[in-house]
């Protein structure tokens, strides 16, 4: 039933999708239950260990995950894209560490306060009701760029934190004048659009 239900989400975020076919899925629920999610069954899931050892990519600049706090990870195949500037692309679940308070969590005001990256501000945002707050990042350094969306929630005294990452190969950044534009384009804009039908599946228990 959780599948079809999942399902469902999938053809109505999608108008392409019917064109393409219906995708399998498979749902990955935490072992603590707080939150569930579809995927499609061939995106690759991480998850404890796998996330240090299992391979993100290639060679990325950018990790797409953060091992030392994601809770789980979803790998795109960036294989059917054909363009070796994507080098990763994925979507996380994390656990914000330090921040104890729905103010303190929503706020960013821990990102902000430590992050190099270009940030935009807060802004509201909903996913099956519940309340979220959104930002978008970007970050460049020594040959590589990462975009970032993420959307945080308030749950049982734990701030969660969803990401969708991108990351690329841009060999603009190793030049002293170069550009804040990303190399982003319709490809990277498929990508992310995948992630964004996981991220609209995502169900936190209360």
């Amino acid at each position: 039933m959780l599948k079809l239900l999942s399902l469902g989400l999938f053809l109505l975020s999608s108008a392409s999708a019917l064109a393409q076919g219906v995708p399998a899925l498979d749902v990955f629920t935490n072992p603590d239950g707080a939150f569930h999610f579809s995927y499609p069954e061939n995106y690759e899931l991480l998850s404890g260990e796998r996330i240090l050892k299992a391979t993100q990519g290639r060679h990325s600049g950018f990790p797409v995950c953060d091992f030392s706090k994601s809770l789980v990870c979803v790998i795109y195949p960036i294989e059917r894209l054909g363009n070796d500037k994507v080098e990763a692309v994925g979507f996380s679940v994390d656990i914000v560490p330090l921040v104890t308070s729905e103010s303190d969590c929503l706020g960013y005001a821990d990102r902000f306060a430590r992050s190099n990256d270009e940030h935009s501000q807060p802004s509201r945002f909903s996913i099956k009701g519940r309340a979220f707050r959104h930002v978008s990042a970007k970050r460049k350094m020594d040959g590589h760029a990462r975009s970032s969306d993420l959307y945080r929630t308030f749950l049982k005294d734990r701030c969660y934190e969803l990401h969708i990452e991108v990351s690329f190969a841009d060999e603009a950044t190793a030049q002293p004048r170069a550009s804040s534009k990303l190399p982003e384009g319709a490809v990277a804009d498929s990508a992310r659009e995948s992630l964004r039908l996981i991220l609209s599946s995502v169900t936190f228990g209360e």
